[in-house]
């Protein structure tokens, strides 16, 4: 138990003591604020069937609760999913490895630091919600139990889940880097939210307050909204809440098992910062001889063609820094993608298989901004002053080089049919997403910011077709008449330019 309570305490100040902490308990206080409007707000966050419950201690608790089971497991799993990384930047994981200390100990106090942090933003926005209730004076009972019952049964074994996932993800090798940051997104978009709200009881709790309002108020029958939703006007009714009851004790059930599988398999996957293996390759196969000559020829090519200017060769340069360490397996990935651009039927190409080309290139791109850094040669690019500009501009131009490359297919059959608004709006799009990869490296010296808001932005854009973040214009004539290209293009030179101050100042 000592050691336990030595490895927590050192873990908890180091974590604690970064910005981007202080940061995140900024930020979810706002969100908490966002998410419960004025009274006389024009829009709305949840309502029940044309109504919404007064402002008090119930209702405040139980939206607080919903807000948490929806949005804490995609926010704070990037937030907490550094326990292990810390130790191998600050270069203290060999000493580490050399202590005496026990495997299972060590992870459980990394797992034990993931939940106080997370216990920590759950009662910090718990405070700016007991506030919200005073300020907006709707009712100025307080009810404590009120407010803290539902995190306890519906917010509480999240937290525990997302602990154990997140150190699990450290512990497995080919997770814990940009893959794993890309495959937790979808994992929560494509299951994660549906079943957490089913096992944590958030779903049951919705359909007993709709049948509460439609018998309360059977003349009038209007939508059931969890989101935003523009309304001037709401009616409001009286809710005094649910007494908690064994059923929603027992679905707390699921996810404290998802809790308890997740920090067993991270007690056995954990390779306590072993970075030799086991076993090694002696032999390459036909086919990866075979690719690695066409590398080397079409380098050789590269070279010839590129050596004769100093932009040239620091494009060939940050080119080759991006797509060093892909496998053989990503380049056959975007080769046969690149023909199926060619084949396939024109709506398919647009709402598939171009966003999936970009999708391919997340990882590749997601050092934009910080590749100095990442490389350390921080100090020869700043030895001249000639040397960043060009270094900077030869960056972007590498990384909209890369998605040029993904959608080459789609470039060539476009242009040979003469459909020119949607050639630009595609260059419009690789110029996006290259600012915000170069914006976010930058911003934040890790590639992580990247891969988090690139696919977010991605899924809800060209994938579910939401108009105002349709970046690649799969919206056909109507983001045109939006002005979405326009913005895009705004926030893409906005992006650029805000980038190119951060690094001149630094």
């Amino acid at each position: 138990m000592k050691h336990i309570g030595q490895c927590i305490i050192a873990d908890f100040k180091q974590r604690t003591r970064q910005q981007r902490f202080i940061v995140t308990l900024l930020l979810m206080s706002v969100l908490t604020l966002l998410y419960f409007p004025p009274p006389d707000a024009h829009y709305q966050t949840l309502i029940i069937n044309g109504y919404r419950g007064v402002y008090n201690s119930a209702w405040i608790g139980l939206c607080l609760a919903m807000l948490n089971v929806m949005f804490l497991p995609i926010i704070c799993f990037y937030l907490v999913k550094n326990a292990l990384e810390l130790d191998r930047q600050s270069n203290t994981c060999e000493l580490i490895a050399a202590t005496p200390i026990n495997t299972h100990v060590f992870v459980f106090a990394k797992w034990a630091v993931n939940l106080l942090i997370l216990l920590i933003i759950v009662l910090v926005m718990l405070l700016t919600s007991l506030f919200i209730q005073m300020y907006y004076g709707e009712s100025y009972q307080l009810d404590v139990w009120a407010f803290v019952w539902p995190q306890l049964v519906f917010v509480l074994p999240l937290l525990f889940a997302i602990s154990s996932i997140a150190i699990l993800f450290e512990s497995i090798k080919w997770l814990r880097g940009g893959f794993g940051n890309v495959a937790y997104f979808f994992l929560w978009v494509g299951s994660i939210t549906q079943s957490i709200e089913g096992m944590s009881g958030i779903g049951a709790i919705l359909e007993n307050l709709e049948t509460e309002v439609a018998t309360r108020f059977p003349a009038q029958q209007g939508m059931s909204n969890i989101g935003i939703t523009t309304s001037n006007s709401v009616n409001t009714f009286l809710w005094d809440g649910f007494t908690p009851s064994s059923p929603y004790l027992v679905g707390m059930l699921p996810l404290l098992g998802i809790s308890l599988v997740g920090l067993i398999l991270a007690f056995w996957c954990f390779d306590r910062f072993s970075h030799t293996s086991t076993t090694q390759i002696k032999g390459r196969s036909a086919l990866a001889s075979y690719l690695g000559k066409v590398a080397t020829m079409l380098d050789t090519l590269f070279i010839a063609a590129t050596k004769s200017f100093s932009f040239t060769r620091f494009f060939r340069l940050e080119l080759k820094l991006m797509l060093k360490g892909q496998t053989n397996g990503w380049f056959i990935g975007w080769f046969v993608l690149n023909v199926c651009q060619l084949f396939v039927s024109q709506q398919l190409l647009i709402s598939a298989f171009i966003p999936l080309s970009l999708l391919w290139c997340v990882l590749v791109i997601s050092p934009l901004g910080q590749l100095e850094k990442q490389m350390n040669t921080l100090e020869i690019m700043t030895y001249s002053k000639r040397t960043p500009l060009l270094q900077n501009t030869a960056s972007l131009t590498a990384g909209c080089a890369v998605l040029v490359l993904a959608c080459l297919g789609a470039v060539a059959r476009l242009i040979l049919i003469a459909e020119w608004l949607l050639l630009i709006q595609l260059c419009i799009a690789i110029i996006f997403m290259t600012s915000l990869a170069y914006f976010c490296g930058a911003l934040t010296q890790t590639k992580r910011m990247f891969e988090v808001l690139f696919p977010a932005i991605w899924y809800l854009g060209p994938i579910q077709t939401a108009l105002y973040l349709d970046f690649l214009g799969v919206n056909g004539q109507a983001s045109w008449h939006a002005g979405m290209p326009y913005y895009f293009l705004a926030c893409a030179i906005t992006m650029i330019t805000l980038t190119m101050s951060i690094k001149q100042t630094r």
